[in-house]
Formats: structure tokens, sequence, C-alpha cells
């Protein structure tokens, strides 16, 4: 009897959240990020460029009105970059006491 009680204790609390949107909170992910983009260099590249030098150095070369325009604004890009947008949660209309 109490190997049942604690089995079904056990699938209560796990089906509390289903398996497949994990463990951890909803949030930012707690990877680091690893690449081009977290190495600090005097000039960082776009992501589009993939770390290749040498097509950034013939985008240069092109004239301002043929070169794409995430290299254009690729200042701008890096500004967004470091300071994302978070957005607040919804309240839950279930634990919300001052609603009742």
């Amino acid at each position: 009897m109490k190997l049942v009680i604690l089995l079904v204790c056990v699938a209560l609390c796990s089906c509390q959240r289903p398996f497949y949107a994990g463990r951890r909170p909803i949030g930012f992910p707690t990877i680091q990020p690893s690449g081009v983009a977290s190495r600090s260099s005097v000039d960082p590249l776009p992501p589009q460029l993939n770390g290749d030098k040498e097509y950034a150095n013939r985008l240069d070369s092109l004239p301002i009105d043929q070169q794409p325009f995430w290299y254009i604004n690729r200042e701008k890009y890096n500004e967004l970059m470091k300071n994302p947008k978070t957005y607040s949660q919804r309240p839950n209309g279930f634990i919300d006491n001052n609603g009742v």
C-alpha cells in the first residue's frame, strides 16, 4: 500500500510539467554563447559572414549602394544584440489573489 501511495505521488509530481517542455523554467537559455560572436576583436564581423574576413574585405570594396543591407547596418544590429528586449510574463489568473 505504501508503494502504491509513493508511486501515485511520484506520478502526480512528474505530471506537473510535460516532458517535452524541459525541466528548467521558461526564459533565457543557461548555455553561454560560443563562437565568433562571443570573441572580442577590434573589428567584429557580422554573424552572417561566419568569420570570413576575406568576404568582409570584398564587401567593403563594393560601393555603398551595392552592399547588402545587413552589412551596411551592422553597427546597429550589434547594438540591438547587446541589449535584447525582454517581455514580462502574463499574469496567471489561477494564482492571482487580487482578482478574487
